[in-house]
């Protein structure tokens, strides 16, 4: 695993909740970017989430994930990285009897992101000004550190550890259900339609074991002229329009069949089970 070596989700909120407080004239929607942040909202839909490296997550075991963020004045994009989730899924499958579903991968998500490893940036002008160069400094940043030092925006390092879209994103995780979603969705596409990806990449990733069974291959060859398909890269990044895929396939392939619990039930009928996101770790599990 390649381990991202930052500060902890938790201290990175801490921090932040003592920086310095906005112009007094500047405050009515809270006195620091960690107040405000309330007044930003996370996009909700899995469609939105649909920015994932997947090359990088099942090849190097780190979750690099554009989180689109409605701001006060603009919509921006958060970036977050963190490392783990995958030895925290071959866990989950330990506990699990083996059986990979929707709710291991949250759990997995839930842990992981609340470990030690956190990269984070944004798309808004208050982080490239004000905090870029001093994440940078702290080796939190994701992607390209800034060199040039904020000696007239923030020459002490007093405005926290983000801008207020990345506050509402590491301290509102509700958003991990999505990204569950989205993984679990696209490893059950590419099992049922790119069998030799799944067999030689993604299987052996979740499962820590190669592949056992038989996968299907092309019996008759392609005519002369034409070329054969090509299987896509596993890099979601670069082909949303597969993920998209895989995520209405998920939506369509079980939403009329008899017994399932999570779409489509009676409304005289209660749901049988709902995701509890709140308690889904127990207390000796969460990390504080």
């Amino acid at each position: 695993m390649n381990r991202l070596l930052e500060d902890k989700r938790q201290e990175l909120i801490s921090i932040s909740k003592s920086a310095d407080n906005y112009a007094p004239d500047n405050q009515y929607r809270g006195k620091n970017r960690f107040e405000r942040r309330l007044h930003s909202k996370v996009a909700n839909s899995v469609r939105e989430m649909n920015a994932i490296n997947m090359n990088k997550f099942f090849q190097e075991n780190i979750l690099d994930v554009d989180i689109k963020v409605r701001g006060e004045t603009d919509d921006y994009i958060v970036r977050i990285s963190f490392g783990g989730v995958l030895d925290e899924i071959h866990k989950q499958l330990e506990s699990n009897g083996g059986l990979f579903n929707l709710r291991c991968v949250i759990r997995a998500l839930v842990t992981a992101f609340n470990g030690d490893n956190v990269y984070v940036r944004c798309s808004c002008p208050d982080f490239k000004y004000r905090q870029a160069y001093f994440l940078s400094v702290h080796d939190v940043i994701m992607g390209e550190k800034e060199t040039r030092p904020s000696n007239i925006t923030n020459p002490n390092d007093t405005k926290g550890r983000g801008c207020k879209h990345i506050l509402l994103v590491l301290s509102n995780n509700s958003w991990l259900t999505k990204v569950a979603s989205v993984i679990f969705n696209y490893v059950n596409y590419m099992e049922k339609h790119y069998e030799n990806l799944y067999a030689d990449i993604i299987y052996p990733a979740i499962y820590e074991k190669e592949f056992e069974g038989d996968v299907q291959l092309q019996i008759e060859e392609p005519p002369p002229e034409e070329e054969p398909p090509e299987e896509p890269d596993i890099s979601v990044k670069a082909d949303n329009d597969l993920l998209d895929t895989s995520n209405k396939w998920a939506r369509t392939k079980n939403q009329f069949k008899v017994g399932n619990e999570y779409r489509f039930q009676r409304q005289d009928k209660p749901m049988k089970r709902q995701i509890d996101f709140d308690n889904l770790l127990s207390n000796s599990e969460a990390t504080t």
